[in-house]
């Protein structure tokens, strides 16, 4: 059951970042590319001006992709958080010497709360979904702002 529960929530991530990769990483991602030819195709440009040119044309893709990264690991982050709490809950109903019986319920226990936890978690995605692709249309920070 609980591998289940993971192979449902690993498709429905899958699924979140294949929407972000088609709606807006993949036009990041060719735009990058056109500029950083054009930045070779500067006959001019010295390998080190080239180079700086070519960065910053990934600036806005690196930018995007940290931060799906990170807003993702948050997500991940509370769905851990979520899975302790139903571990401690089920591990508090038993006593110190579990039977068999006891041993069962609290396992079934757990996965009953974990399978709430994914739950709960698949149906929040389409909503970071959303919040991330609104965010990525305003435009982020560049990275050189958020490091000092």
């Amino acid at each position: 059951m609980v591998e289940q529960q993971k192979q449902r929530l690993e498709g429905a991530i899958s699924d979140m970042i294949e929407d972000m990769y088609r709606s807006h990483l993949r036009r990041m991602q060719s735009t990058m590319h056109r500029c950083a030819a054009s930045c070779c195709d500067d006959e001019r440009g010295t390998l080190d001006t080239v180079q700086r040119c070519i960065e910053k044309c990934a600036t806005p893709l690196m930018d995007a992709q940290d931060y799906l990264q990170n807003e993702l690991g948050q997500f991940q982050n509370r769905l851990q958080t979520c899975v302790k709490e139903c571990n401690s809950d089920a591990r508090s109903q038993l006593s110190k010497n579990p039977s068999e019986h006891e041993m069962s319920r609290s396992k079934h226990l757990f996965e009953v709360c974990t399978g709430g936890c994914v739950d709960k978690h698949i149906d929040l995605l389409p909503g970071l979904l959303k919040n991330i692709q609104k965010t990525l249309d305003r435009g982020l920070p560049r990275r050189s702002l958020l490091r000092d």
